[in-house]
């Protein structure tokens, strides 16, 4: 064996000549050296695969007819290997049969002999540039695997960053509970994406009035659900204006807190009330959100569909200092009183549009008479059925019931 290299030229390949023909391997080698190129020659296959095993080859050239093992078998062998190199045979029949025969068994390109050295160098040439495309391709896969390994991690670590905020935000919602002079709030919350941007509570302010709220930020997400968060801060349970029963101080307050600090045009609708729970007066205030919903026993109704006729107010974030004003109404026995986010009606079929609030009160008209949980679970199957399981937007649902009408059980109605 012998190696030539280059003394004038940074080697950046290697090359192994498989020639039996001793003349010709020596010309062959002088050619590679002359090329500025590492060249390790044998005068058979067999030691050629030997070396190998223990070392590193970019390029072969190889002569087909070769005593004990061919080209054709050398060939093939080489190409079982994972990175095997680029091959060249050197063939002394040009007929088309055997170059099939030579592309087939593994070789990458074919010189025909005698072959002419500014060919055989340009054929040389050629390979080497694809070893060199291949050699940046697997450089530039090896650094996105890299970054993708990265990414996947920050992907993983933002994934259970989420799951905790939606743990944190679900800690934020009213449980199912008791509530002053036994009356009750039942709640269903189902977000589109990890994070929602509505939020609602429910509690009790003093032994005879209770509190609530539902808030529904624009868009959903990370983002909404972090102006929710803040928004609910400025509507704890312990805030002055909840305490002295000042609902419109309240709104206006929390009006005057919402920032949008990328002027992105974010604002938020709401609802907000406080019942008195001896006597069933409800005030409210109504920030652009669609109009709650009285359940009875004979039928379900919009709040201000009947006595009353109160246009919603601007939203939240719209523009500050804007005096808000509360209206009234009672929630009598054996009444419910369901608070909702645009998500339950404003769910899109692919076929027959917008659920619409008209078929959502028809729903409930139609199921009035379940239990609180169940009527919750079957407008959320509902709108499920009517959005194909594809979640477009959050939904929140919120019940708040009269001690008789939960107390009470009536038959299911059939239609």
């Amino acid at each position: 064996m012998t190696v030539f290299a280059s003394s004038e030229t940074e080697q950046k390949f290697n090359i192994m000549l498989v020639e039996d023909c001793d003349s010709e391997r020596c010309l062959l080698s002088g050619l590679l050296a002359a090329m500025g190129l590492n060249c390790v020659d044998f005068a058979d296959a067999e030691s050629a695969i030997e070396y190998l095993s223990d070392h590193h080859i970019d390029l072969v050239i190889t002569d087909w007819m070769m005593p004990n093992m061919n080209g054709i078998e050398f060939c093939k062998i080489l190409k079982r290997s994972l990175n095997s190199p680029y091959t060249i045979l050197l063939t002394g029949n040009s007929e088309a049969s055997h170059i099939v025969e030579g592309i087939n068994s593994g070789a990458d390109d074919y010189v025909a002999k005698p072959f002419n050295s500014a060919v055989l160098k340009a054929r040389i040439n050629a390979g080497l540039r694809i070893i060199e495309m291949q050699s940046q391709l697997a450089q530039k896969n090896t650094k996105l695997n890299q970054l993708l390994k990265k990414e996947q991690q920050y992907l993983s670590l933002v994934k259970q960053d989420l799951a905790l905020a939606a743990q944190l935000q679900q800690a934020l919602l009213p449980e199912h509970c008791q509530l002053n002079q036994q009356w009750q709030v039942t709640c269903e919350f189902k977000p589109a994406h990890d994070l929602a941007g509505d939020i609602f509570q429910c509690f009790n302010i003093d032994e005879q009035h209770i509190g609530f709220y539902l808030l529904d930020v624009s868009g959903h997400g990370t983002a909404a659900s972090m102006q929710s968060f803040t928004l609910a801060q400025n509507l704890t349970n312990n805030q002055e204006a909840w305490q002295a029963l000042d609902l419109c101080r309240l709104v206006y307050t929390v009006n005057n807190e919402f920032d949008d600090p990328q002027n992105s045009g974010c604002f938020a609708t709401g609802f907000f009330g406080i019942a008195n729970t001896v006597t069933g007066a409800v005030e409210y205030i109504n920030a652009g959100h669609p109009a709650p919903i009285i359940i009875d026993p004979q039928q379900a109704y919009f709040v201000g569909q009947t006595q009353l006729n109160v246009t919603p107010q601007l939203p939240l974030g719209v523009r500050k200092n804007v005096q808000y004003s509360s209206s009234h109404f009672s929630l009598a026995q054996q009444q419910h009183l369901l608070l909702y986010s645009d998500g339950i009606y404003e769910c899109r079929h692919p076929k027959h549009g917008f659920f619409g609030q008209p078929r959502l009160l028809k729903v409930i008209n139609d199921a009035r008479t379940l239990t609180p949980n169940s009527l919750l679970h079957h407008l959320t199957h509902s709108c499920d059925l009517w959005q194909q399981n594809q979640a477009q937007d959050d939904i929140s649902l919120m019940l708040i019931s009269s001690p008789s009408a939960t107390n009470n059980s009536f038959t299911p109605r059939i239609n």
